[in-house]
């Protein structure tokens, strides 16, 4: 390397600045090439320490320092005395310089002179890449324990200024690191032996500080410390919870921070070091929801001892229930409510967890807790009623002697309430189950006449009870056409007929009574989603669809109306078909009159019926491509329903790696270029490399305003990023402002082809125009951060002050100001490189 060096010292000292970068540039090139010894390494770092002050070439020599320093066993001295007397100044370089001179620090064991260089080094450093790094030299030195001491103060005044971290992930894909990163690094450091006691008062302050997510990040670093930090005294842990306590005061607070108290006072109960403050926390939980449950401290603390559910250990219903019989019926109702909440949710949360809950009561509090529940079954205010019955539904089973009696007083009632609370009262008869069933049959009789919404929602709750009205339930649950009902009617007939304690034979005898009303061609079926996902649920369930399959011809299919061939499509995707009905499918689509208009079939689930037939067998059937390409001949009037069948089997062989098929495509596409999107729209299409590779080829060939539309706004990311080149990324700005095109996507795909298309990407840029606030801000973004050529390239500096220069005359002020402020910055970014 050091006859290299010889060679190319001539250019090196060049007065010319291209000539010398040139130069440099070469001799990193080399350098890959050649492993260099450590005398000539000590040498060659001594000359590029020196061409650090060269602009023109700053970048390659610190890829040279970082390459060469890796053969060396100790950091040059000449680089540490360069950066104490400021002969060079780290932080003004560019970005990528600084974070190689920092990986150049990361090679060496920490010393005094080291840290030193180091904390000078790094000082207001703001790129997200860069402070990991900067972070991780922190961490070296503070591993260093008198190292650290020694500079504990600047570390952790450096420190302080980033906590807490403010990055957003996404803003820039460019950056490829996480904030949980970052923030892991920076816990690191912060909460480490040496800074421990300042870092928890800094922390307790960012607890308690206005700044919400200052508050999330310091509740994530407690758990943080409780994990990894076994220094911290329960002392400073009894100080934080005070500090969370203040925090739970604030009225206003946001959700994530609301969510992240309880989650946080969890951790510190779950170390077993901290037994007195978790006894503490508790104490503090259950006082808070007895008496004031309905405030956010209120939620705080229940959703606390909600989580302590999760450990084998904790016992809370009995408090829970203490809590409620003290205190259950108050002037204030939302206080009541939110007691028979925490109740319903606790036990959820048992059952969760597959916990039982009633052995935590003995007989007098679970006697005690029926009683207090009976208040809530005559209570007046809709809510309260509906909440204790729905507790009541939980916890009957513990209470057989007293099913009869909660029975009866339900009875009585159900006639005087709400329509909403007869719905609760049958739900809690179709889950407990009904005594006197006597007595439920006189209600339908009087419903069936007088109530009729009513009556087709207790039958949902029949299934169970009443045999007899199975074969109303049938015809209502096909007609009903009230979404809510009929979705509660469907889940209570699958809950039946997947119920083992009943006959297979019978609900097999059931579910077919159901089939044939779903498929008598005489009924009025209306098409209905739910309907056709029980029958694909029945069909799974028994074997007893074959005697549909084999009346299912064509003729057959032709003759039904669309409402009821909706109801086939499932059949024939999910059953082994008859063969007539393929055979005849065939035979159609051979003939020459399929192209004639006159003999059009004007029902669309025809049509659907065949593509599914097509989709389905067409790989079995092994169609001649070349023989349906009759299809094509009428291919301009796109209403033909035929046109569509061509897609289907162009799309099935295209699957099946048909080469003519794909020679099809790319013949159709020129003219009729939206042909692709219907091609790719396909899954399995979109999954397949070799497809993808050779639908790319064709795309490349098109310049389709349409097509574009459909490729930004509905392909994923990964697929069009194939296709990358600068006439596509031309086509991109030239329909920039089309309002059908997603903006911020096409802004997306520019960020990430710009270090493929590299300088000519911001004479594209120039072109575009917008107003809209969002996405001039990204555009900003993208030049501020992917253009550091810009400091040394006076072409390229002026077209980015005339890319924002337009914006300065815009009606809207925001407008103006992030186009002046675009300005300013590129000013200073490009005299700074000067």
């Amino acid at each position: 390397m050091l006859n290299v060096l010889k060679q190319l010292q001539n250019e090196m000292t060049s007065k010319d600045d291209q000539i010398r970068a040139k130069a440099t540039h070469n001799f990193r090139e080399q350098l890959e090439l050649i492993n260099v010894n450590q005398e000539e390494s000590t040498f060659l770092i001594e000359f590029f320490l020196h061409k650090l002050s060269d602009p023109q070439s700053l970048l390659d020599t610190t890829y040279i320092l970082l390459k060469l320093s890796k053969s060396q066993k100790n950091i040059h001295p000449q680089l540490i005395k360069m950066i104490q007397n400021k002969q060079i100044i780290i932080p003004s370089f560019s970005r990528e310089a600084r974070i190689n001179l920092y990986q150049i620090f990361l090679i060496y064991p920490i010393t005094f002179e080291i840290a030193s260089a180091i904390l000078q080094s790094i000082i207001g450093e703001k790129d997200p890449r860069n402070i990991l790094v900067a972070f991780q030299l922190c961490d070296a030195i503070l591993q260093e324990n008198k190292v650290g001491i020694q500079y504990k103060r600047e570390i952790f005044e450096f420190l302080d200024c980033y906590y807490p971290i403010e990055f957003n992930e996404k803003a820039d894909p460019r950056f490829q690191i996480k904030k949980v990163e970052i923030e892991d690094i920076l816990n690191k450091c912060l909460f480490s032996e040496v800074l421990l006691d300042d870092s928890i008062l800094l922390l307790q302050d960012k607890i308690v500080s206005a700044y919400d997510r200052a508050q999330g990040s310091a509740l994530k670093s407690v758990m943080w410390i409780i994990k990894n930090q076994n220094k911290i005294t329960v002392q400073q842990i009894e100080e934080i919870f005070e500090s969370i306590q203040k925090l739970t005061d604030q009225v206003i607070m946001d959700d994530d921070v609301v969510l992240l108290i309880p989650i946080t006072l969890k951790e510190i109960c779950n170390h077993e070091k901290y037994s007195k403050v978790k006894a503490k926390i508790k104490k503090i939980s259950l006082k808070t929801i007895e008496e004031i449950p309905a405030t956010q401290q209120g939620f705080i603390y229940f959703n606390f001892l909600k989580l302590l559910i999760q450990n084998n250990d904790e016992m809370i219903f009995k408090d829970i229930i203490q809590i409620f019989n003290k205190k259950f019926d108050t002037k204030n109702i939302n206080v009541t409510q939110k007691r028979l909440e925490n109740v319903i949710s606790t036990i959820e949360e048992y059952k969760k967890y597959d916990k039982d809950y009633i052995s935590e009561l003995d007989n007098n509090l679970k006697l005690q807790l029926y009683d207090t529940l009976q208040q809530g079954i005559i209570h007046k205010v809709q809510n309260v009623f509906i909440l204790t019955l729905k507790c009541l539904t939980d916890i009957m089973k513990y209470y057989p002697d007293q099913l009869s009696n909660l029975e009866s007083i339900l009875f009585n009632q159900i006639n005087k309430r709400e329509l909403i609370e007869q719905q609760c009262i049958l739900d809690y008869f179709s889950k407990i189950g009904i005594v006197d069933i006597k007595q439920y049959q006189q209600l339908l009789t009087l419903w069936e006449n007088n109530n009729k919404l009513l009556y087709d929602y207790s039958l949902t709750c029949s299934l169970y009870n009443i045999q007899d009205h199975f074969s109303q339930f049938t015809l209502n649950i096909i007609s009903n056409q009230h979404y809510q009902i009929k979705q509660e009617q469907i889940s209570a007939l699958k809950s039946y007929l997947e119920n083992g304690l009943i006959l297979q034979s019978q609900r097999q005898d059931q579910a077919q009574l159901v089939i044939n009303q779903i498929y008598n061609p005489l009924s009025k079926n209306i098409k209905n989603k739910l309907i056709k996902q029980l029958i694909r649920f029945i069909f799974k369930q028994f074997p007893i669809c074959q005697k549909i399959i084999q009346q299912m011809t064509l003729e057959f299919i032709l003759n039904l109306e669309d409402e009821q061939l909706y109801y086939y499509i499932p059949l024939i995707m999910d059953q082994e078909l008859n063969e007539n009905l393929v055979q005849s499918i065939l035979e159609i689509i051979y003939k020459q009159e399929f192209i004639q208009t006159n003999i059009q079939i004007n029902k669309k689930y025809v049509y659907k019926v065949i593509y599914s037939c097509l989709s389905k067998y067409q790989k079995e059937l092994n169609l001649e491509f070349p023989q349906i390409s009759i299809m094509e001949i009428q291919y301009n009037d796109y209403k033909l329903n035929q046109m569509k069948l061509f897609l289907v089997l162009l799309r099935q062989q295209i699957l099946i790696n048909n080469v003519k098929a794909i020679e099809k495509l790319n013949e159709i596409s020129q003219s009729h270029p939206q042909i692709i999107c219907e091609v790719i729209k396909h899954k399995d299409i979109q999954n397949n490399a070799f497809l993808q590779k050779s639908i790319v080829e064709i795309i490349r060939q098109i310049n389709h305003k349409q097509t574009l539309n459909y490729l930004i706004n509905q392909i994923e990311e990964e697929f069009i990023n194939d296709l990358v080149n600068l006439e596509l990324l031309q086509i991109i700005i030239e329909h920039f402002n089309d309002k059908k095109i997603d903006q911020l996507k096409q802004l997306n795909l520019i960020v990430n082809w710009c270090k493929l298309l590299n300088l000519k990407v911001i004479e594209q840029l120039a072109k575009i125009e917008t107003n809209n606030i969002k996405v001039l801000y990204t555009l900003i973004n993208i030049v501020m951060n992917n253009f550091e050529e810009a400091k040394y390239n006076l072409d390229l500096y002026n077209m980015g002050i005339n890319l924002f220069k337009r914006y300065l005359n815009y009606h809207k002020r925001i407008v103006r100001q992030a186009a002046q402020e675009a300005i300013n910055e590129w000013y200073i970014v490009f005299y700074k490189g000067l």
